[in-house]
């Protein structure tokens, strides 16, 4: 919906501000003594790697979605905040 309203430009960099002000989000349960350095860890590596493919999908032709490139950033958002999750849970058994 967006792209249609907004335009793909603006599109492209709101999925890369909102990827990069994640990294400050999954940092703070571990600031505030909620998980411990097993979630931290993976957590911090699975935000790196969602950044770098948002980055890839923002620089990639302006004015232009590659579907393929989108479809990947969409699918690893489903998969990263299921992976969140999990490892939350894993440091919270351990």
């Amino acid at each position: 919906m967006m792209p249609l309203t907004h335009g793909i430009e603006k599109t492209k960099a709101y999925i890369l501000i909102y990827s990069l002000l994640m990294l400050p989000v999954i940092i703070l349960p571990y600031v505030i003594t909620f998980s411990g350095l097993i979630y931290l860890i993976p957590a911090m590596t699975l935000t790196i790697y969602y950044n770098f493919i948002c980055y890839d999908l923002y620089k990639h032709k302006k004015n232009k979605f590659v579907l393929k490139k989108a479809k990947k950033v969409f699918g690893y958002s489903i998969l990263y905040l299921f992976l969140i999750f999990v490892l939350f849970l894993i440091d919270n058994l351990i």
